[in-house]
């Protein structure tokens, strides 16, 4: 079997110009991971599960209001016979078996978690919708400044068709009070730290953007907490 280097090389870029600034060594068994689209959707799912509020509700017999007499005579009237109006057959009744308050969680070990992570930035390494700049840095909290650099660079070629705007995600090593104020406006730009799309399990956010633009120090987070022991 032939023998790969265990690094791959990307460029990364100035922030503001996209000029490329150098090339830089990533992990192989991160950013050059077999791609499992269905481990991809167990995490998917699993986030999503996550997500749900669970608080779909519906009365029952003893909830719904009325009273609870005898609604006919036992015998006599050659039907069939009847107890509380509130059963379920009748108009207005409870509702028999329906859906009641809970938690949709469920869970995934935490290998999975970080398979589901590489899978994912394999996948946008490949596609090229994976962009590495030096620093995120803005000297304005001014949401135009921002949306400026993003239509200037391209990073989000499909942002005149799409109505809901640009589609990235900004990951830094921690949060920058300037990116987060100016991206907050766009409605599909988001500004997240590489600890928390670890702490999360975070495949959801990444598949779910069109680029994902990284920091030199969050792609080092990065690969350093995913590259299989």
């Amino acid at each position: 079997l032939p023998v790969y280097p265990p690094f791959l090389q990307a460029w990364y870029r100035d922030f503001k110009t996209n000029l490329p600034l150098g090339i830089m060594d990533v992990e192989r068994q991160v950013f050059g991971a077999p791609i499992r689209k269905d481990i991809l959707q167990r995490a998917v799912i699993w986030q999503r599960d996550c997500l749900r509020q669970g608080t779909h509700s519906t009365k029952n017999r003893s909830e719904v209001s009325g009273t609870s007499k005898k609604w006919a005579p036992q015998k006599g009237r050659g039907k069939a016979r009847v107890g509380s109006h509130r059963a379920p057959h009748w108009r207005g009744g409870g509702v028999a078996h329906g859906p009641r308050p809970r938690s949709h969680d469920t869970d995934l070990p935490r290998q999975v978690q970080e398979l589901a992570l590489r899978s994912a930035l394999a996948t946008k390494f490949a596609q090229n919708q994976l962009v590495i700049v030096q620093d995120v840095h803005l000297e304005t909290e001014k949401t135009k400044d921002l949306k400026a650099i993003l239509e200037k660079n391209a990073w989000d070629p499909l942002a005149k068709d799409r109505k809901q705007g640009h589609s990235i995600l900004i990951l830094t090593k921690d949060h920058k009070n300037n990116l987060d104020l100016a991206s907050r406006n766009l409605q599909k730009v988001h500004a997240l730290t590489a600890e928390e799309i670890l702490d999360a399990g975070d495949v959801y956010n990444i598949m779910g953007h069109e680029t994902l633009i990284m920091d030199k120090e969050a792609t080092e987070i990065l690969q350093t907490a995913l590259k299989p022991k």
